[in-house]
């Protein structure tokens, strides 16, 4: 028997074995890969259970990323850490933190979100007292109360008002209570409420499905070896990043885009709108620079957050071109990825705009950011890009049914550019969003819609 006397102190382990380092890696990934399948499975309209438009994803207490889901789109999980950390400041603003059994609501796209459609639930993360992270989901809801039905035919929205229900780390979830009230403002404020809801819904069980997974693997591991664990998947990250930008030539690479804009405006500043990147390489770092990029358009939802699309729109073309997953096999996706790689956007600028300037349609925009810094890598390596993508094609059907409204969005499908000897892949969305089409038998099964005819 062992007596006080003879205890041998307890000691923190300072480092970790990468066996068990790769075992919590890849217990992470499944996590979130399950959290997005839950979702998936349970949500309700044809964008998230068809189409794939949700992220799911797992980040640390001080809101960087873990993991995420590969069945999702870049556009959903990649933001979700920035949501996080906007969430944080809120609340600490307020004077108020994350507890166990809240469950917070954010689409604030100046506080972290991507767009006000992209609503995000999640949930904190407790072991021993201790908040250890969170698990998210997101998803782009039909509406969210609007000028117009669908929530990305809102192309003259004035402001950030007219685009919609904004929810700034809304606890609709308090120590566990469901707070009734926020939920009934939702239902009462929304088209096709029993759609939107039920997906909500969706979302906050995938999401807590994701935490209890989490507290189980931390409390199988210890916080200690967890924390460890988590340190060195993002070094990791960071390393094979900073090696695949270290075998590029250093230099200085420059590309310019314009997309359309408003043609049919009087005003010029509406239109013609150029996206400028510089890329500077050096060593093993990269500077994305997009001054000279356009200003902002105050009254037209064309702009787009710096944190939640423009970054995302940067840091997945550069991941894509020089990590590709077809030639360096699996690629940890975590905060590790993104610590070479600095962006500088000039504030009031078409990505990084300011207050109240709308930015619904910010896909527009973020799929030419896209192509532009494919342009700019293009440059120095040119046998790993493609030729421009251009832009998703999305439409919104709406109607009233038995005076219940219905919304649907379609998502039709287009091609990549042309790669070095070959084609641009076919019937597939860009590279920025990757989400699918709607089959035609749900389509006619679920909606007053017939489609005659469907082809590229």
């Amino acid at each position: 028997m062992t007596t006080a006397a003879h205890r041998q102190p307890v000691t923190k382990p300072d480092r970790i074995d990468p066996i068990t380092t790769a075992v919590i890696q890849g217990a992470l990934e499944n996590i979130a890969v399950e959290m997005g399948y839950k979702l998936m499975r349970m949500s309700y309209s044809s964008i998230i259970r068809e189409s794939e438009d949700f992220g799911a994803a797992l980040v640390d207490a001080e809101g960087r990323g873990l993991a995420e889901s590969a069945q999702s789109t870049p556009l959903q999980s990649g933001p979700i850490p920035g949501y996080v950390r906007g969430v944080l400041r809120i609340l600490a603003e307020r004077g108020d933190q994350f507890r166990p059994g809240d469950v917070v609501m954010h689409n604030d796209a100046y506080s972290g979100a991507s767009h006000g459609p992209d609503v995000a639930f999640i949930v904190p993360v407790f072991v021993q007292g201790r908040l250890i992270g969170f698990a998210a989901t997101t998803a782009h809801h039909l509406d969210i109360g609007a000028l117009s039905p669908g929530s990305c035919g809102i192309v003259e929205a004035i402001d950030a008002y007219a685009e919609g229900l904004q929810f700034k780390a809304i606890k609709v979830y308090d120590r566990g209570v469901r707070n009734d009230m926020v939920w009934q403002i939702v239902r009462d404020n929304i088209r096709a409420s029993d759609l939107v809801v039920g997906d909500m819904d969706a979302q906050v069980a995938a999401a807590r499905i994701g935490a209890e997974r989490m507290a189980e693997l931390v409390e199988r591991y210890g916080i200690e070896t967890f924390d460890l664990a988590c340190a060195a998947l993002m070094d990791h990250a960071e390393r094979l990043m900073r090696q695949a930008i270290a075998r590029l030539p250093d230099g200085i690479y420059r590309a310019e885009t314009a997309i359309d804009g408003y043609l049919d405006s009087d005003d010029p500043a509406k239109k013609e709108l150029p996206i400028v990147v510089t890329l500077t390489k050096k060593d093993d770092s990269l500077v994305v620079d997009l001054t000279g990029t356009a200003p902002q358009v105050p009254d037209r939802p064309i702009n787009m957050p710096l944190e939640g699309t423009a970054d995302i729109a940067i840091w997945l073309t550069i991941r894509s071109v020089l990590l590709d997953t077809a030639i360096h096999g699996h690629i940890p996706v975590n905060a590790g990825l993104i610590r070479p790689i600095t962006i500088v956007a000039p504030k009031g600028c078409l990505a990084n705009p300011a207050f109240p300037a709308p930015t619904i349609a910010r896909f527009c925009p973020g799929n030419q950011l896209a192509d532009t810094v494919m342009k700019a890598l293009s440059q120095a390596i040119p046998g790993n890009v493609s030729a421009g993508i251009g832009n998703l094609k999305v439409i919104a059907f709406s109607g009233l049914k038995n005076e219940t409204h219905w919304v649907h969005m379609e998502i039709f499908e287009g091609s990549y550019g042309g790669r070095q000897g070959k084609d641009g892949m076919d019937a597939v969305d860009t590279l920025y969003a990757n989400t699918r089409n709607n089959p035609i038998e749900d389509i006619e099964t679920h909606l007053p819609l017939r489609v005659l005819r469907y082809e590229l």
